[in-house]
């Protein structure tokens, strides 16, 4: 799974401490309750959210307001960082500098030149630094991944993805930039890692546009956008991000020089995966369409790949395995945001 962390010696059992105990908080908890490691310590500034955490293991964890406490007690090997985005740098550097591993949610951080020192540092520290990329973890993307790969070159790519993100969430951090809010980020940067899969190649062109709806007045954050990315190898992509819908869908569609392929997911509708070679005799749209079954495809979660090297001994390094979760491979998705925030057209 990489290379062996240097001076680290593999760790039999070891002890995690969950920073952040809101929604995301549960699901990392849950997924690490199933995994060979002792949850020794919880850490949120309310007290309400970290007693309900508490409450839920099974055995009581130390209970901590901030993480500098947390790191400084020495009392975790690693820690789940489950906070808001713009905290996120500050946090991964105290714990590196106190040897502890970090796995960190996804987008990592807010700026890509931090994003690269942080990754210098961990490999410094010969410590483990994963970002929890979850899609790349689900059947259908892998399955995309691979469709990508027997239907490509891909020419075209289309994302949509609409969900009542705002309703939800319109009273918490992410309606707040300087916490590293946004749709974009918190939603399309998931999108944007899949998209550089599909495409291995450079953005060269970004022609993007936010949005806030009348109802989000007020609000220094995207709650829509539309975005459109030109790649150096001449392929395009088109995003359209919509986080005030009545319903969630999400819709991706590859065209390629070797036909198509794609995914629909509508809420309370079943799943539609496919895809479509083009015909052996050339005819164009004759190829059949083969429908795709996610669940085969479906891989190592990023708390059961952050255990496993943790427990092995290994680091996820410079590698292009889809099933590890380096935080090497987020820097490009970090940048593309950023690059997007900056030229973006706002209305």
């Amino acid at each position: 799974m990489g290379e062996p962390i240097r001076g680290r010696a593999p760790l039999a059992r070891p002890r995690i401490g969950i920073v952040g105990c809101g929604t995301v908080g549960a699901v990392h908890r849950d997924r690490l309750l199933a995994e060979p490691v002792d949850i020794v310590a919880v850490c949120d500034p309310d007290a309400n959210a970290l007693s309900r955490m508490a409450a839920s293991l099974p055995r009581r964890p130390r209970l901590f307001r901030s993480e500098q406490d947390l790191i400084v007690a020495s009392v975790v090997d690693a820690v789940v960082l489950c906070t808001p985005h713009a905290r996120h740098a500050a946090q991964i550097r105290t714990a590196l500098d106190a040897g502890v591993h970090v796995l960190c949610e996804k987008p990592f951080v807010t700026d890509a030149q931090v994003a690269g020192d942080l990754v210098a540092k961990a490999r410094e520290e010969s410590l483990a630094l994963f970002v929890a990329f979850t899609r790349r973890s689900r059947g259908h993307a892998r399955f995309l991944i691979e469709a990508a790969r027997q239907i490509g070159p891909i020419r075209n790519v289309i994302f949509t993805r609409a969900q009542p993100w705002f309703q939800r969430h319109r009273r918490t951090w992410r309606m707040h930039e300087d916490e590293g809010g946004g749709f974009l980020l918190d939603a399309g940067a998931s999108l944007l890692d899949l998209l550089l899969r599909f495409i291995p190649s450079t953005v060269e062109d970004i022609d993007a546009v936010l949005y806030r709806p009348a109802e989000a007045m007020g609000l220094d954050v995207d709650i829509q956008s539309s975005i459109r990315l030109g790649f150096t190898n001449g392929a395009r992509a088109e995003l359209i991000l919509i986080g005030d819908s009545t319903e969630q869908v999400e819709r991706i569609q590859l065209f390629g020089e070797g036909g198509s392929a794609g995914w629909l997911l509508r809420q309370g509708s079943p799943h539609d995966l496919y895809i479509r070679r083009s015909d052996p005799e050339g005819e164009p749209g004759a190829g059949m369409a083969e429908v795709g079954d996610p669940h085969p495809y479906r891989t190592l979660s990023p708390d059961t790949a952050f255990v496993a090297a943790l427990c092995s001994g290994d680091a996820a390094g410079d590698v292009a395995d889809n099933d590890l979760y380096s935080a090497v491979g987020a820097i490009p998705v970090v940048d593309l945001v950023q690059r997007i925030y900056r030229e973006a057209k706002w209305r």
